[in-house]
């Protein structure tokens, strides 16, 4: 039921969330919010509710599980049942994780609500509220009316995630130069206090994996998911912030879109962290093309660089195609210059979507 503010039962609503013991808040696209963030303290120290963030929900806490995909790629029947919650509140914007949404598909919850001023989302097809209102209202009001549940919901979840948390560091301790490697690099040398922008397709994803500094502002051009304008995005971004604005991005989608460069409005302190692995190293990641003869179609090889185009608009180029490579050109990267920066990354194309593979393996 839509209900306007003044209208929203919120009683009704603090009776059912008091009375289950398994409870999970799902953070989507969000713009960083400090009053949200405080609000979520709430629900972080409840043992009922577990908080599951993306990326680009720009909500942090200690208590969250803020790698998805990393928790629940290897779990069998019985731990799904056993994370399924009975009651699911969401907000924010689009979900990226597939893994989280063909879960609470096929293991609905009893309630499903949704929160937002404008649209109800019903993407896992079982919404049975959608709560017209600002989040940050909401739990405002709601938040003086919940108590805390004794429950194993949450501590059981959070020991997995610690366990998984290991198990990533291990792994990436022995991995060689590849997208992954590359990526852990990456998201470590960021200056704090910066906007992070991302684009699309495996770039997000890889994202996706890795604990992201609480005081970068994370952003990503999502649409459709497509490849589409990520790039014009980040400038357009970068131009209108205060914050040093940094863009990783892939090679199909920074080629695609690399009119964004031309453009007198680019701050000096704008730097892109191109990964070249050399096509669309998504199709080889996602079910389906690989085992047919589409990705010839669908991964666009190429042996582009973007060596000219930084030079044609006058960005400071830098390439590297080695962990030492990698570590070496980003000590300065960020340092001021009088032009902005491509640092174009050259990575293994066929070895990526292997490595992947046996991470998940590997953190099971």
């Amino acid at each position: 039921s839509s209900l306007d503010n003044n209208h929203i039962d919120y009683e009704y609503f603090a009776k059912i969330w008091n009375a289950a013991s398994k409870k999970m808040i799902l953070v989507g696209v969000n713009y960083p919010d400090e009053k949200l963030h405080h609000l979520m303290d709430l629900y972080a120290d409840d043992e009922s509710v577990l908080i599951l963030t993306e990326t680009t929900s720009n909500l942090h806490h200690e208590k969250a599980i803020n790698s998805i995909d990393q928790l629940i790629f290897s779990l069998n029947d019985d731990e799904f049942e056993s994370l399924r919650p009975e009651i699911l509140i969401t907000f924010g914007g689009m979900i990226v994780s597939k893994k989280i949404k063909s879960f609470l598909r096929k293991y609905t919850p009893n309630h499903h609500w949704n929160i937002d001023e404008k649209k109800a989302t019903n993407t896992f097809f079982c919404l049975s509220e959608f709560i017209q209102i600002n989040p940050t209202d909401f739990f405002a009001h709601f938040n003086t009316l919940v108590s805390n549940t004794t429950s194993d919901y949450q501590s059981k979840w959070l020991k997995i995630r610690d366990e998984k948390r290991v198990k990533h560091a291990q792994f990436l301790s022995t991995l060689n130069h590849s997208d992954f490697k590359v990526f852990e690099q990456v998201l470590a040398s960021i200056p704090e206090n910066s906007q992070l922008q991302i684009s699309n397709s495996a770039i997000i994803r890889y994202a996706q994996l890795f604990t992201i500094s609480s005081t970068l502002n994370v952003y990503c051009n999502r649409g459709t998911s497509g490849i589409d304008g990520s790039t014009s995005t980040a400038i357009g971004a970068a131009f209108a912030s205060e914050k040093q604005t940094i863009f990783i991005t892939g090679d199909l989608s920074f080629f695609y879109d690399s009119n964004a460069l031309w453009n007198k409005n680019i701050p000096k302190n704008f730097r892109i962290i191109l990964i070249n692995n050399s096509g669309g190293g998504i199709f080889k990641i996602i079910p389906g093309p690989k085992s047919t003869n589409v990705l010839d179609y669908f991964e666009t090889p190429h042996c582009l660089t973007a060596e000219h185009l930084a030079k044609m608009f006058d960005f400071e180029y830098l390439k590297a195609f080695s962990t030492e490579t990698v570590q070496e050109s980003l000590i300065s990267f960020y340092n001021s210059s009088e032009k902005p920066k491509i640092l174009e990354i050259f990575t293994p194309s066929n070895e990526n979507s292997d490595i992947l593979n046996q991470y998940f393996k590997f953190i099971q």
